[in-house]
């Protein structure tokens, strides 16, 4: 007997008790389609993360203190460090930016009030990565004019002019630490859609100005320096860090640190994808107590095709005829299990996408391990029962009633 006659027998007698092998099947489906699903979502969540935090910039490196570190008044970052460092990597840099942020409320008929004010330099929009869709950038002189110019979000603009365009040219009046100053809008970038949970909104203004308005000291908590694109973030940072601490004459002593978004990214992929291989191996024991089904259906059916197989063994069948015949109804009940399972999958991630709002991501690897697997087991679970039927005497198993 070939394989296709084997096949075909197996077929056979899956047809011939339909909703028993479906319940055989059942647990395959249920575990298959859980991991597919589970990953589908996972990778999903994970693109959603890193595309979010992406759009925050990930050519970008912070330099700061470290956090168990005392510096001098002589070891604070300052201001003229940011000129030292432009000057230092001027061939790695798009633009240097110091950390400075004032909270202010906005003195307009408008229901979101609050606002905060981030320093500014000439290339803000490519530092931060924001897209300028009315007005211009900053320019040197507004930096060294000290001057009261803004660049707003367009949801703020809209919500105070109308339009973006509108907006451009008129003045905001923001309130903090019981001043208030007048601002002209020089620019307006478009606003993110974000799921992170922020709701206040960030203006730009030139560093210089809210040094003037809030008379802020010249030593700084960071600073924020944005690498062109070939630049490696991580090995930047380490020479910066080097570079400030010579200056600074503490070098070795790592007082310094530098932190980046693409190192959150890499940081947050890695425990991400830890959480979902965890979950999709809980979800992955429903397969093992699915192939013990198997296993037990595949018993029953030896049982029952005992004189069957006397009389098969009787005309002349071989142990290692029987063994394949068992063994290949095992892996098409496990297969068919595995392909409804992974269709399930398919189905499961759009809907639990949409419900999530994020774009599921099926995994190629997912499809072709769950197929694999599901082979797999009806090979692993297959071998006794089949093993079983093909050691029958053919004379006793022909007796059997």
């Amino acid at each position: 007997m070939n394989f296709l006659e084997s096949l075909k027998i197996a077929i056979a007698s899956i047809l011939s008790n339909k909703f028993r092998s479906f319940l055989t099947m059942l647990g395959l489906i249920i575990g298959i389609s859980s991991v597919v699903t589970i990953i589908a979502i996972g990778n999903g969540s994970q693109n959603a993360i890193e595309d979010q935090l992406s759009s925050l910039g990930t050519n970008v490196v912070t330099l700061q203190r470290s956090r168990s570190a005392i510096l001098t008044s002589s070891e604070q970052l300052q201001l003229e460090d940011i000129d030292s460092i432009k000057l230092r990597f001027e061939d790695d840099i798009i633009g240097v930016v110091p950390a400075m942020t004032v909270s202010g409320t906005m003195m307009e008929a408008i229901d979101d009030t609050g606002i905060s004010l981030s320093a500014a330099v000439e290339n803000i929009t490519t530092i931060e990565n924001l897209d300028l869709i009315a007005g211009r950038e900053f320019y040197a002189q507004d930096i060294d004019s000290l001057k009261n110019n803004i660049i707003i979000s367009s949801d703020l603009a809209e919500s105070l002019y109308g339009s973006a365009a509108s907006a451009v040219g008129e003045k905001i009046f923001i309130t903090s630490q019981n001043n208030t100053f007048a601002y002209a809008i020089i620019g307006v970038y478009q606003s993110e859609e974000t799921n992170m949970g922020f709701s206040t909104e960030t203006g730009y203004v030139p560093y210089t100005a809210i040094q003037k308005n809030f008379n802020i000291r010249t030593s700084l908590s960071s600073i924020k320096i944005a690498l062109k694109p070939d630049v490696d973030v991580s090995a930047f940072g380490d020479e910066v860090v080097n570079y400030i601490s010579a200056k600074k004459g503490n070098l070795g002593e790592e007082k310094y640190t530098t932190y980046s978004m693409e190192e959150q990214i890499e940081m947050i992929s890695s425990v991400m994808g830890s959480i979902t291989l965890l979950i999709s191996a809980i979800a992955a024991i429903s397969l093992i107590v699915g192939g013990i089904g198997v296993m037990n259906i595949m018993l029953v059916s030896v049982t029952e095709r005992t004189r069957e197989i006397g009389i098969r063994k009787a005309l002349g069948a071989k142990y290692s005829n029987i063994l394949m015949q068992f063994l290949i109804e095992s892996v098409v009940v496990s297969g068919l299990g595995g392909i409804i399972g992974t269709i399930l999958g398919f189905a499961f991630s759009s809907v639990a996408g949409n419900l999530m709002d994020v774009t599921a991501s099926v995994d190629l690897f997912a499809v072709l391990f769950a197929t694999l697997f599901a082979s797999a087991i009806g090979i692993i679970f297959g071998v006794y029962p089949a093993s079983k039927a093909a050691k029958l005497d053919p004379i006793e198993a022909l007796r059997y009633e």
